[in-house]
């Protein structure tokens, strides 16, 4: 038996109406940049991969643990900002990454 609206005493709203969100413009060249050396990721099986080690590691398995910062970005992702663009080219040929600790 299907009740109706009157007799449930619940009302049914319409669809929510959309805010608009406005950003202002600014240059943003200086910031893109800054992100150029950047290496972003994220752990396959995060229960079974400590974020902590996987950034202590990596750097010392590249062996750029001097030159490189990393970031726990949440959520099973993590960041590795670098301080010279050799390295990170470096880095990336030694792909595909597997992280076992």
């Amino acid at each position: 038996m299907m009740l109706n609206q009157k007799e449930t005493g619940k009302t049914v709203e319409g669809p929510l109406k959309q805010l608009k969100i406005t950003v202002p413009k600014f240059d943003n060249s200086s910031l893109i940049g800054s992100y150029s050396i950047t290496l972003i990721g994220r752990c396959l099986n995060p229960p079974m991969q400590d974020m902590k080690t996987l950034l202590y590691m990596l750097p010392r398995i590249w062996k750029v643990e001097e030159r490189v910062a990393g970031a726990d970005l949440g959520l099973g992702k993590f960041q590795f900002d670098f301080d010279r663009e050799e390295d990170i080219q470096e880095v990336m040929k030694m792909e595909p990454f597997h992280f076992d600790y």
